[in-house]
């Protein structure tokens, strides 16, 4: 494993580093870094590096994770680009939804090795679905260890950067879509008079969403075919799902899908004018 340099020390990055400590990597081989400087102490106490300034942290690195929200970008790379770091010995990870591995280079100012991912705040639970791609700068060994950095949290798809913001409306947000589906099931469920707490409610829900997950995917059988599997004639299921069939819900949930997909591609576009 390569040393590797955080910037930024929110929710992902915690967990990408937590990840990394689970499958045994030195500790002493990450250095973290924020603005918020109580945010980076944090993981002095677990054996990190905590570097004082956005410089020090790409000295310290030969990968660097930008772990910071899109619009903080031109800044954070100026920064780079300006802290006379040989940036061509770098690796960069981006894991910002709409920033291309070419606005990466323009905004670092040079022709680098970036990877980018698309991840998902499951990652945070050791759940995670992980989209990945690279540039042609980007060696086979490094992008290796990247694909197991987040691979230690979950699973990795390997994909076309010209995939990479459509992916987004099927990993990267699609746990608000589940999460939004339950909170309407326990809300249903709590104003019909479901003589439980919301808790309870909420964790029946949940266990039927997991384990409904892993029939599907350890049956071999499609949804559509497990659909029908559960849906007796003239049943409960069926009076339910005539509501769903009847209000065309699969063409809202594509709509909200191309939403998605859309706004990553309006990212890109205004993000990319910033190079």
């Amino acid at each position: 494993m390569k040393s590797i340099s955080f910037i930024g020390a929110g929710n992902m990055a915690t967990a990408i580093i937590g990840g990394m400590l689970k499958q045994g990597v030195d500790p002493r081989l990450i250095t973290v870094y924020d603005k918020l400087s109580d945010k980076a102490e944090l993981f002095s106490e677990k054996g990190l590096n905590v570097a004082p300034s956005l410089t020090d942290a790409c000295k310290a690195g030969e990968m660097i994770l930008l772990a910071i929200k899109p619009q903080n970008f031109a800044e954070a790379l100026g920064e780079i680009r300006e802290s006379g770091v040989d940036i061509s010995k770098k690796t960069f990870i981006s894991i910002a939804a709409g920033i291309t591995t070419e606005t990466v280079e323009n905004l670092l100012g040079t022709k680098c090795a970036v990877v980018r991912v698309m991840p998902n705040t499951p990652l945070m639970v050791g759940c995670g679905a992980s989209a990945l791609c690279r540039n042609d700068r980007v060696s086979d060994e490094d992008f290796s260890a990247v694909c197991g950095i987040f691979e230690a949290a979950g699973m990795i798809m390997v994909i076309d950067e010209t995939q990479m913001n459509t992916v987004i409306c099927a990993n990267g947000s699609s746990p608000a879509y589940f999460y939004y589906f339950i909170d309407c099931v326990v809300r249903s469920a709590k104003a019909q008079g479901l003589a439980l707490d919301e808790r309870q409610i909420l964790e029946a829900v949940c266990q039927t969403v997991i384990g409904s997950a892993k029939m599907l995917l350890d049956s071999g059988k499609t949804a559509a075919e497990l659909v029908r599997a559960v849906t007796s004639p003239n049943g409960t299921t069926e009076r339910a799902m005539n509501v769903f069939y009847n209000e065309k819900i699969d063409e809202i949930i594509h709509r909200a899908m191309c939403a998605c997909t859309e706004r990553a591609e309006e990212m890109s576009r205004e993000f990319g004018l910033l190079s």
